[in-house]
């Protein structure tokens, strides 16, 4: 039986694990083993076997950690979606949880009693910076163009995670835009404006972790009390190791 993992509601969990780190067929067995066919199934469609690897760690991560949390066989948890394609578990109302992966890395955050949502993004990745015209409010584009080229991809991506999360943490899927809101990027205090009213509401929280170089975490809740974050690296099914 696995160690209870305790959740509290004045928390964020986020845990990172890098997939392209555990080769163990054993492991990767288990894994197989704990899926649904039809995980199994989607892993198996990617083309690239390292598309297919990240997908299978990516979704044992979360039955590894929800099974910690209810304290159920990781192969009896069951989900189900809403209705633009948000995953939630089934039962268990008050856990939330949502998944990024990106170039051989996942994270999955977990949050008690507020629906949360996390993006994961490789900074070296190929992508146009003027992908921030197209997307962003206007001021949010036009300070990715004026900062100095050494600082421009950072920027950016520090902007496309928070949106990401944020959109992921409301679960309406592609039906909100991106330049419906902005944020203050590069303040100590990330607050999200809406464009059509131009207000701050100061009830979403956000995150923002560099767990390696080249790697960048955003994770987004919307509660009236403060929360604060807690950050783990995992390897699912082996452990936990808390960072801070």
């Amino acid at each position: 039986m696995m160690t209870p993992l305790p959740l509290d509601s004045g928390h964020i969990h986020v845990f990172y694990t890098r997939a392209d780190q555990i080769s163990d067929l054993s492991l990767l067995r288990q894994y197989r083993d704990y899926l649904s066919l039809e995980e199994i199934q989607k892993a198996d469609r990617y083309l690239k076997p390292e598309d297919r690897h990240l997908s299978l760690v990516s979704k044992a991560l979360v039955r590894y950690l929800l099974s910690r949390v209810t304290g159920l066989n990781p192969k009896m948890l069951c989900f189900s979606v809403n209705e633009y394609g948000k995953p939630f578990l089934a039962g268990w109302p008050d856990i939330h949880f949502n998944l990024s992966h990106s170039h051989g890395a996942a994270v999955c955050a977990l949050c008690r009693g507020t629906a949360v949502g996390v993006d994961l993004e490789d900074v070296e990745r190929r992508m146009a910076l003027s992908v921030a015209k197209r997307f962003f409010c206007t001021c949010e584009a036009e300070l990715v163009s004026q900062v100095p080229d050494a600082e421009k991809r950072k920027l950016f991506f520090d902007i496309w995670t928070l949106k990401e999360a944020y959109v992921k943490a409301v679960g309406r899927g592609l039906t909100l835009a991106l330049d419906s809101f902005y944020f203050n990027a590069g303040e100590p205090v990330v607050q999200i404006t809406f464009s059509d009213t131009g207000r701050i509401d100061p009830l979403w929280q956000f995150f923002q972790w560099r767990p390696e170089p080249g790697k960048i975490v955003a994770a987004a809740v919307r509660s009236p009390c403060p929360v604060s974050a807690k950050y783990f690296l995992c390897t699912p099914f082996v452990g936990i190791d808390p960072l801070c």
